[in-house]
């Protein structure tokens, strides 16, 4: 035989199984300790009447006491993100249209943030191949992407049959990221394509800078 609360219990599953609101009843409530209010219901019947509204936006987070500031998450902007290129003593430029980018080891890397919601550190082999070449280069991007988390390697064709090969890591930055994060994505974006470049070059050596043939 069923207690009076698990009666109460079933009751209430049987009326949220209906789909109607169940308003809260002095009944339905089990006692309230010794001496302390009993809670009155929202006038939904949910919740707790008078209950504080949380206010501001529903992406602010608190912060701990304590916290350094290179690892308190704020928004990305690409003040912040040319702001880490200045901690590292990179050298960027600005493009025409408003990204930052720069060379490292003569291999062109770009710094997008891509509508807001993504930060995207891409590089550009040095060379280009030509389109006889096409099939390897992709069989060699196809391996990389099946072994390797990142970065993303892919193939460019351009309207005079020159093969370019690129790299790609992205993070979404909606909820914003700290210094230190930004650091650490922009140093892997940079390191791991080198990495991808670095091989390229063993593939392919350039001609001019192998010893003359005797």
């Amino acid at each position: 035989m069923l207690s009076p609360v698990a009666r109460r219990i079933q009751t209430w599953l049987r009326r949220l199984a209906g789909g109607a609101a169940v308003p809260a009843r002095d009944d339905d409530v089990l006692p309230s300790a010794p001496g302390r209010p009993r809670p009155r219901p929202g006038p939904d019947g949910f919740g707790v009447a008078d209950a504080p509204t949380p206010t501001g936006p529903a992406t602010a987070a608190p912060v701990a006491d304590g916290v350094p500031d290179a690892e308190r998450v704020r928004p990305v902007t690409r003040d912040r993100v040319a702001a880490s290129l200045r901690r590292r003593d990179y050298r960027y430029l600005v493009d025409e249209r408003g990204n930052l980018c720069g060379l490292w080891s003569y291999r062109f890397f770009s710094f997008t943030l891509v509508r807001d919601q993504v930060l995207q550190v891409r590089g550009r082999w040095s060379r280009q191949a030509s389109i006889d070449r096409l099939w390897e280069i992709l069989e060699f991007a196809n391996t990389w992407n099946a072994r390797r988390h990142h970065p993303k390697v892919y193939v460019r064709v351009h309207d005079d049959g020159r093969v370019h090969v690129l790299t790609e890591i992205s993070v979404p930055v909606t909820v914003g990221l700290s210094d230190a994060q930004i650091d650490h994505h922009l140093a892997v974006g940079l390191a791991s394509g080198a990495l991808v470049f670095d091989e390229l070059d063993g593939l392919y050596p350039d001609p001019v800078l192998q010893p003359e043939a005797t």
